[in-house]
């Protein structure tokens, strides 16, 4: 989207007081500004983006969220069921996804614009990257935006159930998208393209690849699917084509780490230089586990009976994820 029509956007968005709308564009601009290299700028929109919302900030015109029935027997092993309340301002976008996940967004608070254009909007997003960097989140935030609810697929438990019935229950998640439309994540999606080429494998994973492969192209639900996944290398490349975008979702950088720090300290008074000095002793620290030194920091405070978490506090939390990480990656 050019400049110009992001500013109409905006304006629009403003107009009719849809709050959501005017965060999804700011942000997708401040990711434009950032790729021009004008990263201050970018930071600026950014930070007013993130002070102007609170928890309670709710999306304009979302839609309502479709009661869930409970999963039959057969699905309620495969498929977790949840209602998210994660918003744009709880996640950090970078690169790829930085441009991907709001223009889903986008494409489906204009559905209707589309539809009469002969359109649809994105559907199937698959997100690759190290663990714990936000493809899981990414996939909240859809649903949270958006007012639906998320169902999580677990494809080890698909691929743990008898022989011959993985493909069976996988037809079985797809009819369930006919009947709720959601966001179904499809976590360590991976995990179809290593079995379909595994030394072991007596044709059942093969099926599955196809069976997914014809279940995708006849999917017209209406459902999102975020397929997300460690190890992009090992994919079928006949899977890749059924998706409308495919985003890396990287480690992140000192900067993003700093903007992640001032997020999840939000309204703690530590100044802004001293969570990007921090920043820079957590190289290699996934997004989960720079959160997890906040909230370890944070348990730190409330135990001591303070009210006001401090630089020391953060500094201690890091140290022992600093550890921890080492240790799990020797």
């Amino acid at each position: 989207m050019a400049a110009s029509e992001m500013i109409q956007e905006l304006i629009r968005a403003h107009v009719e007081q849809n709050d959501a709308r005017f965060r999804t564009v700011a942000l997708q601009l401040a990711s434009r500004e950032a790729r021009n290299g004008h990263r201050i700028v970018a930071s600026r929109i950014r930070d007013l983006i993130d002070s102007a919302v609170t928890n309670a900030a709710k999306p304009v015109n979302a839609p309502t969220a479709t009661p869930l029935a409970r999963p039959s027997e057969d699905l309620r092993s495969v498929l977790a069921v949840g209602y998210p309340k994660e918003r744009l301002a709880d996640i950090i976008l970078l690169d790829e996804l930085a441009d991907a996940l709001p223009r889903v967004l986008i494409e489906h608070r204009s559905r209707e614009q589309l539809e009469r254009f002969g359109l649809q909007p994105r559907r199937r997003l698959l997100l690759h990257g190290p663990p714990g960097c936000g493809k899981t989140l990414a996939a909240a935030v859809i649903a949270g935006e958006l007012g639906l609810p998320l169902l999580r697929v677990r494809i080890e438990t698909l691929f743990s159930r008898y022989l011959g019935q993985t493909a069976a229950l996988l037809s079985a998640v797809f009819v369930e998208m006919n009947r709720v439309r959601g966001v179904y994540l499809f976590d360590e999606f991976d995990a179809l393209g290593r079995q379909r080429f595994a030394a072991n494998d007596v044709g059942e994973a093969s099926r599955v690849v196809s069976t997914f492969l014809q279940l995708v192209d006849a999917d017209d639900s209406g459902a999102i699917i975020v397929a997300a996944s460690n190890g992009v290398n090992e994919i079928d490349h006949a899977v890749f084509r059924r998706f409308d975008d495919v985003a890396h979702v990287p480690l992140p950088s000192v900067d993003a780490t700093g903007r992640l720090l001032r997020l999840r300290t939000r309204g703690q008074r530590i100044p802004a230089r001293e969570l990007d000095a921090l920043a820079t002793d957590l190289p290699d620290l996934s997004f989960a586990e720079t959160s997890r030194v906040v909230t370890e920091a944070m348990k730190t405070m409330v135990l001591d009976g303070r009210n006001r978490l401090r630089t020391e506090d953060l500094k201690a939390a890091a140290e022992r994820i600093r550890v921890r990480h080492r240790g799990t990656s020797e």
